[in-house]
């Protein structure tokens, strides 16, 4: 039996070891794990390992040069505490006084989390610190840079261009790298498309929620979507429609470039932040009047989970067929004009017969047909 040479090309590479030199190819990304291995390369950027004080919380701080008319984008990763916050400051060298980039990342779920940060290269304005300050208990525990340019990217007229696009395809928009509160969604109509907002904040989904949604009318195409955090990835959410089990949300699962995958005490892994999920709906479950909506957190593998989990932005999604316009009969019809006629005129004479001399192919045949006849 043979063996496939991918497999012999995959254990080759990680019996190799790699050497400092393929780490730092691209170092433009950078991970930071808490607590820090020493031994870690850094990058050019990074003046020094973090400078991390202890006590409370987290105060941890990175000397950095930014490469010319960059930003960066900071990933935050950091234990879910109620009440807990997290401050992020930046003071440039020759400076004493710092800058408040952002006064309060933490979201107070209780859940384990991630928010990432983008910082202008002109807010930047050169070498300084950076400094990440967590209080009420709250621990970082992994801190990845990206720096990040402007590239030029086609939009529709009607939505806002994301802000960064990560070297791991991931898509932020405004709302996702800034330091203020998220804006709330509207309820949107467009083309034969409605767009139902059912949650106005973040709401806890341990161990379920219910959400009622009125319609007027039933729906071709339903579909549901929201965001949900502190879901483990061995869990599900099922979805329950007037009464009716659909099965378990469709939830994402981010590629491992991600910084919110985390390893735990007696499980393989957890993730840290906001995952997208999604439910295909069948229209005949949807009726005119109120309509529930309920979402159940089950653990197929354990059902002992005492884990605090949220969802926000869950929207229900209808589309319905194109407007039936009747005709106005109270308009008066015009007449239907007559195509003119005119008599027939004679047709032109045929054209006479061209000869053509022989061709490859007449000479061709005629060769046959004089060796047929031997």
């Amino acid at each position: 039996m043979k063996t496939p040479a991918a497999i012999i090309i995959l254990v080759a590479f990680f019996l190799t070891p790699l050497s400092s030199a393929v780490w730092a190819a691209d170092d433009a990304v950078f991970t930071v794990d808490f607590p820090f291995d020493a031994s870690q390369p850094l990058p050019s950027w990074m003046h020094g390992a973090p400078i991390s004080v202890s006590g409370e919380g987290t105060r941890v701080a990175f000397q950095l040069s930014p490469p010319p008319d960059r930003d960066v984008l900071v990933h935050l990763v950091f234990d879910g505490v109620e009440k807990g916050g997290l401050r992020v400051e930046w003071m440039r060298d020759g400076q004493n006084v710092t800058e408040t980039i952002a006064e309060n990342l933490g979201e107070g779920l209780g859940a384990p989390s991630q928010r990432p940060l983008l910082i202008s290269a002109s807010r930047l304005g050169g070498p300084g610190t950076l400094i990440i300050q967590g209080s009420a208990g709250l621990r970082v525990q992994r801190i990845k840079f990206e720096w990040v340019s402007e590239r030029t990217l086609l939009a529709s007229s009607s939505r806002f261009v994301p802000v960064v696009l990560t070297a791991s395809r991931l898509t932020l928009g405004e709302a996702d790298v800034g330091s203020g509160e998220r804006p709330a969604l509207q309820d949107e109509w467009r083309d034969r498309v409605v767009r139902a907002v059912l949650t106005e904040k973040v709401e806890i989904l341990t161990p379920s929620l219910e959400l009622i949604t009125a319609l007027e009318k039933a729906p071709n195409l339903a579909r549901f979507e929201a965001s949900v955090v502190g879901v483990y990835l061995d869990q599900e959410v099922w979805i329950i429609v007037n009464g009716q089990e659909l099965g378990p949300l469709a939830i994402e699962v981010p590629t491992l470039e991600d910084p919110g995958h985390l390893r735990i005490a007696g499980r393989e892994v957890e993730f840290a932040g906001w995952r997208h999920a999604t439910a295909y709906i069948p229209s005949a479950l949807l009726l005119p009047g109120d309509n529930s909506i309920l979402l159940e957190l089950r653990s197929p593998v354990n059902a002992r989970y005492h884990n605090r989990a949220y969802i926000r932005e869950a929207i229900l999604e209808l589309a319905y067929p194109p407007p039936q316009r009747e005709p106005d009969l109270t308009l008066p019809v015009a007449d239907v004009p007559i195509a003119e006629t005119f008599p027939e005129q004679n047709p032109p004479p045929p054209l006479a017969p061209t000869v053509t001399e022989p061709g490859p192919a007449d000479a061709l045949q005629e060769f046959w047909r004089g060796n047929n006849s031997l």
